[in-house]
């Protein structure tokens, strides 16, 4: 679980949501999905770890989808 620093609002100032915010992330590659011989799954736990990743810039509201924040900012904002 990624931990991520305390954001610079509490609320949204375009819908007054509580919700918290969220990224727009990218990622790509492709996985394997493991089956049984019987039809089962099998275990997959590790199906994403091979993926790219590459976190969003900006932090938009769960609510209402205002752009809020850039990320850029909350880490800078935390080293200081």
């Amino acid at each position: 679980m990624q931990v991520t620093p305390k954001a610079p609002i509490d609320k949204c100032p375009y819908c007054g949501s509580d919700w918290g915010y969220y990224t727009k992330d990218y990622i790509c590659g492709s996985t394997w999905y493991r089956c049984n011989y019987d039809g089962s799954e099998a275990d997959n736990g590790d199906m994403y770890d091979i993926l790219t990743h590459r976190a969003g810039k900006v932090a938009y509201c769960q609510n209402c989808n205002h752009r809020l924040f850039k990320i850029s900012d909350l880490k800078e904002a935390t080293n200081e």
